[in-house]
């Protein structure tokens, strides 16, 4: 089968990436079942007009006879929302982050960005001949905000290859002390809740005084929280550690003892499936698609939404109790095979209509 992925974001699909994005673990189980992808996507990268007007410039490009050779396109998101019910052949909108649910927690010209493209996204969700997301969560957001019926939407998670992210946080060095370390691994952004997990780091360092917790990520949330750090006196117990390429951020989770996530809006949560596969206990947020991933008690700790004493509560009691961290891992490593890229293809495949077997070649 010759499938067709349109993105704007050529570097989630098209080139390589140490964090597994999804569309990487998708093409990749798809060329292994023997299916042909091509990549759709934007000459060069955005330019000082921003993201969003590259984004809307490609999308106005397209056009219908680009998709006349394949047998299935896939836009990623709201891209492809133009030629979406018109490129002669099936059509699959395929969303995780669901823009119009993100940008209710944004501020400023980050959330006028977002809901402009949450309207293109719409457009291609109800254009699609099929709309496939990566959680439950999302689904219901998705038939509510955009107006889509839920029998139109299939649920198939991200692809994400364990075996590989596990062999590269092995190989990473180890850290240079024994500091009780939590990590967290997002975007600055609001809806994040980054603040919180710095805000409860306080009431964390009175009872493991030696804590440290590691933030990877940058964005326009840094400075309040540079700003927050110092107002706390924290200095000593949270680093913002910026953007990490691949090799370094596998030496963050190697360096860990449990990871966290405190985001009040979660459409799945990749960086979750990559601390399991690392062998860290994650506690995070309830009321998200994280739910989906972590059973509380079992492989991890849910808390309520903003409740910063949780947060502080469940960290502490991990880092005090290796044994809970070593049996959280192994649930957690347990549950990893599902989201094989070769599985996800396949489970793609069937959610999208479009499930036969490539031809056999000589």
């Amino acid at each position: 089968m010759r499938i067709s992925f349109v993105t704007a974001t050529p570097q989630s699909v098209a080139e390589g990436s140490g964090t597994y994005v999804a569309g990487i673990g998708l093409r990749r189980g798809l060329e292994s079942l023997g299916h042909e992808v091509r990549v759709v996507h934007p000459q060069g990268r955005p330019g000082i007009l921003g993201y969003t007007v590259h984004r809307f410039r490609f999308n106005a490009g397209l056009r219908a006879s680009e998709f006349r050779d394949a047998d299935l396109a896939v836009g990623f998101d709201m891209d492809g929302y133009r030629v979406a019910g018109r490129t002669g052949c099936r059509f699959v909108t395929y969303i995780h982050g669901q823009l119009a649910d993100e940008a209710r927690f944004e501020r400023g010209m980050v959330a006028a960005s977002m809901r402009l493209q949450a309207r293109a996204e719409a457009v291609a969700a109800r254009r699609a001949d099929r709309v496939v997301t990566v959680s439950q969560y999302s689904r219901r957001r998705i038939a509510e905000l955009y107006r889509v019926p839920v029998r139109k939407i299939g649920v198939v998670p991200n692809a994400f290859d364990a075996a590989a992210w596990r062999a590269a946080v092995d190989a990473a060095a180890q850290r240079p002390d024994a500091r009780p370390t939590v990590l967290c691994v997002a975007r600055m952004y609001p809806r994040k809740n980054i603040a919180a997990l710095v805000r409860a780091t306080s009431a964390l360092r009175r009872r493991v005084p030696d804590v440290l917790v590691r933030i990877v990520g940058d964005g326009p949330e840094r400075p309040s929280l540079e700003r927050l750090v110092g107002q706390l006196d924290l200095a000593d117990h949270v680093r913002l550690a910026g953007h990490l390429e691949a090799r370094s951020l596998a030496g963050a989770y190697a360096s860990c003892d449990v990871f966290c996530l405190p985001s009040l809006q979660e459409g799945f949560g990749l960086v979750v499936l990559e601390a399991m596969a690392a062998g860290r206990p994650v506690v995070a947020c309830s009321g998200t698609a994280v739910e989906e991933l972590i059973e509380d008690g079992v492989n991890g700790v849910l808390v309520r939404l903003d409740d910063e004493a949780e947060l502080a509560g469940a960290r502490g009691s991990l880092l005090s109790d290796a044994a809970l961290q070593r049996t959280m891992a192994d649930a957690g490593r347990e549950r990893l095979n599902r989201f094989m890229p070769t599985v996800v293809a396949r489970d793609f495949l069937a959610a999208a209509g479009s499930n036969r077997e490539p031809e056999a070649t000589e």
